[in-house]
Formats: structure tokens, sequence, C-alpha cells
């Protein structure tokens, strides 16, 4: 086959990966794997397997960056050839240096991105690859595993569908001992096949096999499902009437902790548990998701119809898909919370989605599932663990269908009557008050104003209403005027709110959020003389102050020359109790500040001194939680200051309004400095919790928030973001060490390979944390320095303490540098003074491969002190891992370290000895015979000496010795004699034409004051010796081969 047919069946390979259709084109990603696997072929068309491993090898060890090409190559040829893949995959494991981490992260976008593009063969060898990394263990396939069987749809039989849980169910049910080592994905696993099984009716055999599988991991992990919460239970609620369920729920009833010792409060327990975002955007496939958010986030309220008809075309066109809008409800109900300018815009509410799938469901199982799911969060609503948002939008489903789809306001009404008693009859009364909290919420934040309006409305039957009447009495009586009379403006201000209310059924313009509509410039409502009602007014709260005393350390006239508005909200962080409220206010100050364009700069200096005094108690207390989780992570910035810091977020970068914001936390900051790290814990922790790809914010969107933070203090970005860091690590070490990737890597240019961050890292860790950083340096999520970076650090880290320096070799260690890099500074360091170092070098080196560009630098090291036992313990250690390499090696440097002269051109008294040669990197022929009579005197390696290459080049170094040098080294030579019996014959043999009788060449007069030095200390005479020589460097002759030093000695 010519080199252009290759090509194009290569080319032709490449188009089987994915489908495009009439408009679709490739994407840079596709590209970019076309590209690698073109670079691929090119390197190894045509060799054998050896020399497949060796192109690669070398390809990539010439370029580091390749490696990332060679292992896109590798992959792509996976998934195209089926044949050939046990050999490519075994080839990509000898070849990656980062334990796939790299072909994981890749694999994660092909299953999140690429999966319903993937022709059917690529899919199969990709879900073969998933498989053998299962079976070797590799790390983080747990998670593309999670990844993976988001793809596996809840409401879809269809032969692919099936094909792709049937592969997860056999994959798990083989590798059930790895399975177990991740609780999290074994919750994962359960609430998927769950919801599997409640589709799979009509398939016995799978369902027999999907039921026998779930039940088990219930049994035996039930612990490890708790973690699901209370959805859980509404999933073990669809399947209860087969068997193997119906004896688990007996279990579950009556006798809850015999599967799990923790559960003592049976299943109230699991319902007061909040669901975390994990697990209901698990059973969304990920195009799914992306549709859905684009469809809440971007899609104008009135231009939806068609977005909703292509969505049902798409997903829920057949009656299996019927069960799908409980996971849908579920999804938008506690994943898809909108910011505040999504409420006050013209986007799609979320009452509105859940609103079409509720009306257009055709099968009654079905919607009662949907309304249960829309009002599961109520049934244990608890202020404290859950959110608002997760039970706003079924309220305004019931308020804003009642004027175009009142029978669904009705039916939700009489489901929520229904449930009270219903659900859970010997824990009704527990029910009932979860619901009565909800309404209270409801009414506390503002959500309605009233109740009234909904649940007395004349489109409802009368036997509703009577029914509603008996059942929420409390919330059908309007409020009674109490409290001080307050003024004519409040009056109004309450009686708008609640005429909007009452009147909002008959306006067409509908908002999502009925607070936010007060404050909308887009909302008028026109109101006539005779359509007011009579309306009790609310109590409003007034006369904060009197009720209540402001902290003495309050700046009292800096709160005076604030506006009556921000100073009334500004009082409210400081009084009100509900932390709910306080977040609201601190929204209402934020919209203050932005929208006010001539605020001047000394109420901004007012302001920030006022917020950091009211709200010290909030900043200081501890914010980290000490379990991490996403629930844990998000309440943990459920706090008011939290809130400015998202209001600047969501500005864009050329909004100036930012501007404000920026000086006034700037000014905060004066005040209280742990500002400056709160804000860097924001903007992790909301990357973080809002996990979809069009609201995450990426590194550099959240690095440049900060940077303009730093630049309004008018300090520099790598000072302010050490003392921040200074001071998280003195309030909360964990928070410290938590953050310490995300800086790294938001902020590389400056800190990687920066002395003083580093330093901070390891003197504010310990082993737990630094086996954390640790591993995820290992999992290439974490670079903490380059190896250019390492000679200096390792010299500054001489002054560290002993665990700092600890620390900072096993980062070392982590990162992989190169061994060469860290022998750079060897010479320079004191065995007794640097022993944290030099401990680190010599286990580095032991695991190392003996080689001379390693054995140059080691032996340069002096011979003093007489305890320094470094070169001893490297040589000796590699003697007994390599043999006689070490010995050949030692001998080879030896005898290029001797000169080489001509015994016919010798002249006794001048010469070079074993003194340097002028060059400084390769150690003397000295030195080096030095450090062998230190490991002759101590016995450690004797064998090392018998070596025929170290017996050669202890010949040529005798032969080369100075008289004094001899005598120095006469034990070591001593060894040569009792191996070589022949020598003193040889010597006198050699010695002819009346030269005398010495029998070798001395080539250099060192006088008597340095040999006694030299033999009182060894280190003493490597350097100094060889300085005051006379170095002659002798002319070979033209018969070299002929006559040689060596010939001469042994002949």
């Amino acid at each position: 086959m010519t080199a252009q047919q290759q090509q194009q069946q290569q080319q032709q390979q490449q188009l089987k990966l994915f489908t495009y259709s009439m408009i679709e084109r490739k994407d840079e990603i596709e590209e970019k794997y076309e590209r690698c696997y073109q670079t691929l072929q090119s390197l190894t068309t045509g060799l054998n397997d050896r020399e497949y491993h060796d192109a690669l090898t070398s390809h990539i060890s010439k370029d580091k960056s390749q490696e990332e090409v060679i292992s896109l190559g590798l992959l792509t040829a996976i998934l195209l050839d089926t044949k050939n893949a046990d050999k490519i995959y075994r080839d990509l494991t000898l070849l990656s240096r980062d334990g796939l981490q790299s072909v994981i992260s890749h694999l994660q976008q092909f299953t999140l991105e690429k999966w319903s593009r993937l022709l059917d063969a690529p899919r199969k060898q990709l879900l073969w690859l998933v498989r053998e990394m299962v079976r070797n263990n590799i790390a983080g396939v747990d998670n593309l595993c999670w990844n993976l069987m988001r793809n596996a749809a809840g409401g879809d039989i269809s032969t692919t569908n099936i094909a792709l849980i049937e592969y997860f169910l056999d994959l798990y049910q083989d590798h059930r001992k790895w399975l177990e080592r991740f609780p999290w994905l074994i919750a994962s696993v359960v609430y998927s096949f769950l919801r599997f099984i409640e589709d799979h009716s009509s398939l016995i055999p799978l369902r027999n096999r999907e039921v026998a599988f779930t039940i088990s991991l219930l049994r035996d992990r039930f612990t490890d499902c708790l973690v699901i919460g209370r959805d859980l239970v509404r999933l073990l609620q669809n399947v209860s009437r087969i068997p193997e369920f119906e004896a688990l729920w007996k279990d579950l009833l009556h006798n809850p902790q015999s599967l799990s010792p923790t559960l003592t409060n049976g299943i109230i327990q699991i319902l007061e548990t909040r669901t975390s975002r994990r697990f209901l955007q698990s059973r969304l496939t990920p195009d799914m998701e992306r549709k859905l958010v684009f469809f809440t986030s971007s899609v104008r309220f009135g231009h939806h119809k068609r977005y909703q008809e292509w969505f049902q075309n798409k997903y829920l066109n057949t009656p299996e898909a019927q069960s799908l809008r409980s996971d849908l409800i579920r999804f938008i109900v506690g994943l898809i919370h909108p910011t505040n300018e999504l409420l006050c815009s013209d986007i799609i509410p979320r009452w509105a989605v859940i609103g079409w799938l509720i009306t257009t469901c055709t099968s009654n199982i079905a919607l009662a599932n949907a309304k249960l799911a829309l009002f599961y969060d109520w049934i244990c609503y608890d202020p404290k663990h859950d959110n608002i948002m997760n039970i706003e939008p079924a309220i305004l489903v019931m308020l804003n269908s009642l004027r175009i789809h009142p029978t669904v306001t009705a039916s939700l009404l009489d489901f929520l009557c229904r449930i009270i008693p219903n659900f859970y009859p010997a824990q009704s009364e527990r029910i009932r008050n979860g619901i009565f909290v909800s309404l209270r919420q409801i009414l506390d934040k503002r959500v309605l104003a009233s109740l009234v309006p909904l649940f007395t409305n004349p489109r409802l039957d009368g036997e509703l209403r009577a029914m509603i009447q008996n059942t929420f009495r409390e919330f059908c009586d309007p409020p009674a005027v109490q409290g001080d009379p307050v003024k004519n403006d409040d009056i109004m201000d309450n009686l708008l709110s609640t005429l909007k209310d009452e009147l909002i059924a008959e306006n067409d313009d509908i908002s999502f959020s009925d607070e936010e509509s007060d404050t909308s410039p887009k909302k008028n409502i026109i109101l006539e003389n005779n359509s007011i009602p009579a309306i009790k007014t609310t109590p409003l709260k007034v006369k904060l102050k009197e009720k209540n005393i402001l902290p003495p350390d309050l700046d009292k006239e800096a709160l005076q020359t604030l506006t009556k508005e921000l100073r009334l909200e500004t009082e409210t962080l400081y009084f009100e109790k509900d932390n709910e409220r306080k977040c609201e206010a601190m929204e209402k100050i934020v919209q203050l500040i932005v929208q006010d364009d001539d605020i001047y700069p000394e109420m901004i200096a007012a302001l920030g001194s006022c917020i950091s005094c009211l709200l010290k108690n909030q900043i200081e207390e501890k914010i980290f939680p000490s379990v991490l989780n996403d629930n844990a992570l998000e309440d943990s910035i459920g706090k008011p200051i939290f809130v400015m810091f998202r209001s600047l977020t969501q500005f864009t970068e050329d909004d100036s309004r930012r501007l404000q914001l920026l000086s006034l936390l700037a000014e905060m900051r004066t005040h209280q400095t742990r500002i400056g790290y709160l804000l860097l814990y924001y903007l992790q922790v909301s990357s973080l919790i809002n996990n979809n790809a069009d609201r995450k914010m990426n590194n550099s969107i959240k690095s440049h928030v900060y940077k303009e933070f730093c630049e309004t203090q008018e300090v520099e970005l790598n000072e302010c973001l050490l003392s921040d860091l200074q001071l998280c690590q003195e309030d909360d070490t964990s928070m410290f060490c938590w953050l310490i990737p995300a800086v790294y890597n938001q902020f590389s240019k400056i800190v990687v390979g920066n002395e003083d961050f580093l330093h901070l890292v390891v003197s504010s860790t310990d082993g737990s944390q630094i086996q954390e950083i640790i591993c995820l340096i290992l999992q290439g999520k974490l670079n903490m320095f380059r190896s250019d970076a390492v000679p200096s650090l390792a010299t500054s880290s001489l002054d560290w303490e002993t665990m700092e320096q600890y620390f900072f070799w096993q980062l070392v260690s982590a990162h992989a540098i190169d061994i060469k890099v860290i022998l750079s500074n060897i010479t320079k360091l004191d065995y007794n003074n640097h022993p944290e170092t030099l401990t680190s070098i010599l286990l580095t080196l032991k695991k190392e491969k003996p080689t001379l560009d390693l054995l140059k630098p080691i032996l340069c090291r002096e011979i003093k002190p007489l305890n320094d036992q470094f070169v001893i313990s490297v040589i000796s250690s590699w003697y007994l891992e390599h043999g006689e390499n070490v010995a050949n090696l030692v001998s080879q440097l030896l005898i290029s370290r001797c000169p080489v002269v001509s015994p016919t051109k010798r002249k006794r008294g001048q010469g070079q000895g074993l003194g340097s040669r002028g060059g400084v990197a390769p150690p003397s022929a000295e030195r080096i015979l030095g450090h062998m009579e230190r490991i002759r005197s101590r016995g450690t390696c004797p064998v090392l000496f018998r070596a025929e290459g170290m017996q050669k080049a202890l010949q040529i170094a005798q032969a080369a010795c100075t008289d004094t040098q001899r005598m120095l080294f006469s034990n070591l030579f001593q060894l040569l004699e009792e191996d070589e019996p022949h020598t003193p014959t040889t010597n006198k043999n050699s010695t002819s034409g009346k030269r005398g009788r010495k029998a070798a060449p001395t080539f250099g007069n060192s006088n008597k004051k340095n040999a006694k030095s030299v033999i009182k200390d060894l280190s003493e005479s490597s350097e100094e010796s060889s300085e005051e020589e006379e170095v002659i460097k002798p002319r070979q002759t033209k018969k070299r081969r002929k006559i040689n030093a060596v010939a001469s000695d042994s002949d």
C-alpha cells in the first residue's frame, strides 16, 4: 500500500468517530483529536511493536508537550481500532506519566459533550476502555462512571439505552469490590437503578437482575445510601409493589436499625435530609441539562412555545417518557435557582416551565408523581437546612395558573390538602408541621404577601375551598391591624404590595418572583378607585433604634451620613435575627449602591465602616464546614457578606457599576481584613456548587475579580494574596488548605515557584493535609513549582524547620523533579547542618538508576567531615541494587580523570598527578580515590573493589599517582595487590631504559607539608594540592598504541 493510500485510509477512519448532520461542522475539539491521531500515525506507520513503543517514547522525551498529543492519538486509535485496542491500551498505560489522568479528563468530555454524537463502534470501544480502567483500578474512573451513567436516561426503553443500562449492571456486578470502595458512587448507583426499575416493568429478566442488584446494595450498604436524602424515599415508593422492595419497606417502617444503626428515627430521619444536587442532576442526561438550563436562562416569556414543542418531541413523545417529568421537576426545583437579574427580567420563570410539564402530562400515575415531586420539599421543610427556592415554584404555579388553568391550581391545592393525612399516616402531624412551616416561610420571605387570595379564590370549587379552610384555617383569615401607628407612606407601600398579589390573577404581565416585582421598573399596576377592596394592613417593624441598642464600637456619625433607606437596611443587618432577611437587606444595599451613580466616596467609606462593624460577629465566626459536601458548602456562603460577593461576580467586566461595589469592599477590608480571604473562599465555592457549564465561572474570571479587588486597594496582587492567605491560615487552617489548590491554579504566574507562598503552605499544614495536596499533584490537578525553581527553593528551605523541610521534599518528590536538578547544589550541603535535605536527597537517589551524570556531582562532595556518610550510603545502596554496574561507572569516571601519559616521554619529578585538570564540574581523581578509601575503611561494600572494572581503574590510578598520593591511598592500592599478586613483577619489568626503580610514572612534586596535610585529612588534599602542583601535559607519541601506561604496569 502506498503512502497516499495509507493517508486516504486514515482520513476515512477519522470520519468514523462522530456523526454529523447537514448543518453541523467539526468543532475545535474534534479537529484536535484528528490532528493527534494523524501525528500518531505518521510516527508509527510500518513499525513493529518494539519500534512502535521506542518511537513514541523518544518523541515524548524530546518534547513533554507532545505527551498529550500522543495520549489523545492513542485514545482515538482505541476508539477506532477494535482489533488492536488491547495493544494500544497497553502502550497508553506504559507511556502515560500521570496515571492516565489526562485521558480520563478527555473521556469526561466525551461522556458529557460528545456522547450523543459518537457512532456505535467508537461508543462500544469507549465502554470497553472504561471497563478496562475499572479492572485496572485507575484513579478517577469512579467520576467517569458517574458521568457516563448520566447518559442512561430515565423514561427511555430504546435498544441503545437498555444496552447501556445492562452494561453498567454487568460492570458493577463484576467489580462489586471496586464499587464498594466509593460510598458516594454506591448511593448514585442505587438512586439511578431505582429509577430504571420503575421504567422496566415490561422487561422482566432485566428488571429482576436490577432488583436483585439494588436490593443487595441497599441491604449491605444502607448507611452509604442515606446520603441521598428524602428522594430515596420517593423512589422507593415508586417500586414498593415489587416483593423484594415490599420486604425492605417492612424493615424500614418497623425495624429501621436493622438496615443501618444510624437510622434511629426511621423514615422521618430520611425525609428530613435534603437531597444533594448531585443526585437530582444525575437523572438528566447532559444534553437534557444543557437544553433545560438554556430554556430557563435565555428564552423570553412569550417566545417559549417553539422551544417547549422541540423539547416535547425530543424527550417526552413516548408513553414511557412520562415518568421523566418527575426528574425534570426535581431538577428545576433543586438546581435551577435564578439570580436576581433573571428574576427581574422577562426570561421564562420556573413556575411556567413546571406548569407546562404538569398540564401536558398524559398519564395519571406520572401526573401524581409529578405533583409529589413538586411538593416533596414541603413535607419535612426545615428553614435551617432547606432553601426557600425549593418551595417557591409550587406556590407560584398555583397562584399564576388561576386565570388560565384554574383546574391545575385546584388539583394542586387538593393534592396539598390530602397529602397531610395520607402520605405517612403514622406521622401525619409531622407532615402537617412541615407544610405549615413552608407556608409561613413563603409569607415571611414575601414570596406572597398573603395566602388569602389563593386559598379563598371564587374560581375554586366550594367543596375544595371548604377543605382548604379546614386544613389551613390560620392562613385563610386576613391579619388584623396591630402595633403602633405607621406613616402614610408605609401604609401605602404595604397596601400596594397586598393589592398586587390579589390582582395578579388579572394582570397579563406576570413576573416570576413577587417580591422582586415590587422594585422592578418594568412592572406597572394601574389601580382604579373602585377596584380597591377593603384590606387590613399587616404590622410593620418600626422604631428599631428605640427597641434595640446598636453596638458601642459603631461610628454613629458615619451611620447618620447615610441616606435614610441605606441606614434602615444597614441596621437590619444587625437587628434582624433571621439570616434570610439579613441577606435580603444586603441585596437591597447593593442595589442602592450600584443604582446611584452620584454616591460620593465619603458615603462609601461610612457605609463600609458601618457594615464591617455590624457584621463583625458573622465575619469572624467559623465559616468553613466540618463536613465537605455540596449542601454544606452552599450553606456556608449563605450569609449577608457573601451576597455582596455574589453581586460583584454577576457584573460584566465593562460594567462601571462594579467599581462602587469594589470601593465598598476595599473600605470594608480596612476595618475587617478577613474580607480578602472570604472573597477567595466564595469564588471557589460558587464555582463548585454551580457546576453547570453555563453558569460556572472559570479561573480567569475568578482571578480577575480578586485582581480588581486588590487594585482598588492600590496593593500589589502578590502582596495582597499572601497577606490574605496568612490571615486565613491563622484563622482557619482547614479553609486555608482547601483554598491552596484553587489559589495555585488561578494565580499560577504569581504563586507557582514562589518561596513565600510555598513556605506558608509547608509551615501551616499537618500530615493529612499535605497528603491531600500530594494526591492532587499526582492527579495532575495541582502544580506548585517548576523544575528550574527547585535549586533556589531548596537553598531557601535550609533555614526552615525540620518538618517544613520534610514536607517540602515530599512535594518535590510528588512533582517528579529531575534528580539532576536536585543535585545541582549537592556540594554546598553540610552533613551536620543540613540533615533534612541530605536525607531527602539520599532517599530519592536510592530509587534512581545510577548513571555517570548522577555520580559526578555526588563524588564532587568534600570528603570531610569524617562522619559524613552521604557518598558511602549512596554508592553502597546502589551496589546492593545494581551490582557491578556501579563499579563500572565509578571505574569509568576514575579512568577519565587520570592523566593519559606515554612512559617513553615521562620525566621524573614532573607531571600532573591526580589533581584537577582545570574543570570544576567532574570530580578530580584524587577526590574519587578519597571517597573510595572512605568506603574501604568503613567496610560497607568490599565486593565493589573486586570488580574487574574497578581493578583496572585502580591500576591506572596507581600508575598516575605521585609518591604522596601513593602513600595516602596505600591501603586502597593494597586491595589491588591482594587481587593481582604479580603486580610487583610487572612493575619491575616495566622499568626499562635505566629510568630508575619506580614502577609507574609520577607527574608532580608535592611538597612534604601538603603530603602531611593530606594524610591527616583526606578532604583537604583534593583541591589544595592540585592548585600547588605544576601542570605539564605530556605530548603523545606517534606510536601510542604500542607504548601504554596500562600495558607497562600489567604486561
